[in-house]
């Protein structure tokens, strides 16, 4: 395999500039107790450099493949075994070998990424030399198939995330006399919030939903939710709109033991009118125009999936010149003590921001101060005054 192939394949998995997550940790300490080595590592290889991104007995860092083991461990299909280095051509002259740590006995599998590239090794090292019997490189090699799965949640996280990139509202509305913004910040590296808006044929429609939990399941969720709502949407009012998605989902929540929190509002722009339904979200709040009150937009009606035939009730208000729409999830109440400080937190926002998407990065600012444990969406319509 080519170094472009091996570096495209660990560009796509994002793992050599990641903060440290852990994942391999317990790998390592498993394979230093089994073989009863001082070094054990996983180390990635890509054009240029060996990189240390889990270890025990060593330091994670990085080492010219000049001097890398595992540079010659990923040309095998499987371990490479060194008893002794300094009878080895290979390697007696590396500085590994001829300076610290003085490595004589070293043992490595090759790392697989999901597309089959060899990317790296799970390696053992020591001072000394010692034999590796063939048992002993079955149970490496298993070792290092658990490290391989760990790559793979990797890569299915990236495809997640960017499946979920490409459901976020990519145009600006671009209604005259409205500002619309909205942002998220995912607990994990997936989200189960959403935000979107669309334009209907007599206005358009801005939406703010949370399903249930967090990862992956819930963003498979939020994308189906999604979908259905936006064609259910052109071609039904509001409350049937939410009938028609209860029913298509009504399975996958079941099965998931889920529901959906979720704020849908119309709203025509001559005039500001504003039909919504909230169905068990409770977080939507309009701030007047001088960002001194905020009344609060919400419903007895529970959220998708709660029960079967449910009916959801369609209300109204009125966006007034200089007014502004805030939604949020619920994500954002981990900030407060009291979900009205949450409420009054957003008046006194609005006031400071110029924009809708101001607004919105300061809302996701405060969340990324502070320990947060669910998603965190924010949905922001402004009315120029």
């Amino acid at each position: 395999m080519t170094d472009e192939g091996r570096v495209e394949a660990l560009e796509r998995l994002e793992v050599l500039d990641a903060p440290p997550e852990g994942r391999f940790d317990r790998v390592v300490r498993l394979a230093q107790q089994l073989f009863d080595v001082p070094v054990v590592a996983v180390n990635l290889l890509d054009a240029h450099a060996q990189h240390t991104i889990a270890a025990l007995g060593m330091e994670c860092g990085s080492v010219p493949l000049e001097d890398s083991f595992c540079a010659h461990t990923i040309q095998q299909s499987d371990t490479l075994v060194v008893p002794d280095a300094r009878l080895d051509a290979r390697f007696r002259q590396t500085a590994l070998v001829a300076g610290d740590p003085h490595v004589r006995f070293y043992a490595g599998h090759p790392l697989r990424a999901p597309g089959g590239q060899a990317i790296g090794s799970l390696c053992l090292a020591s001072g000394e030399p010692r034999g590796f019997s063939v048992t002993e490189q079955r149970l490496l090699g298993d070792l290092a198939t658990w490290v391989e799965e760990e790559l793979v949640r990797s890569d299915d996280r990236l495809e997640a995330e960017q499946v979920q990139r490409r459901l976020v509202p990519r145009r600006p509305l671009g209604l005259e006399g409205y500002d619309v913004a909205g942002g998220a910040a995912a607990a994990r590296s997936v989200s189960g919030d959403f935000y979107d808006w669309q334009q209907l044929p007599d206005g358009f429609q801005v939406v703010l939903a949370d399903v249930m939990g967090k990862g992956l399941t819930a963003a498979i969720l939020a994308a189906g939710v999604r979908a259905v709502l936006r064609g259910t949407s052109r071609f039904n009012p509001l409350t049937e709109s939410f009938g028609r998605l209860a029913a298509s989902m009504a399975e996958d929540l079941d099965e998931t033991g889920s529901f959906v929190t979720m704020f849908a509002a119309r709203l025509t722009p001559e005039t500001g009118a504003l039909d919504y339904v909230d169905a068990g979200h409770g977080l939507a709040v309009i701030i007047d125009a001088t960002a001194s009150t905020a009344r609060l937009l919400s419903s007895e009606d529970l959220p998708i999936g709660t029960l079967d035939d449910d009916t959801w009730q369609t209300h109204q208000d009125v966006l007034a010149p200089g007014e502004t729409l805030a939604v949020v999830s619920d994500g954002i109440l981990d900030l407060f003590d009291e979900p009205w400080d949450a409420v009054d937190s957003g008046r006194q926002l609005s006031g400071m921001c110029a924009t809708a998407q101001e607004l919105v990065d300061e809302i996701l600012a405060r969340a990324a101060h502070h320990v947060v444990t669910d998603d965190v969406t924010a949905l922001v319509v402004r009315r120029e005054a």
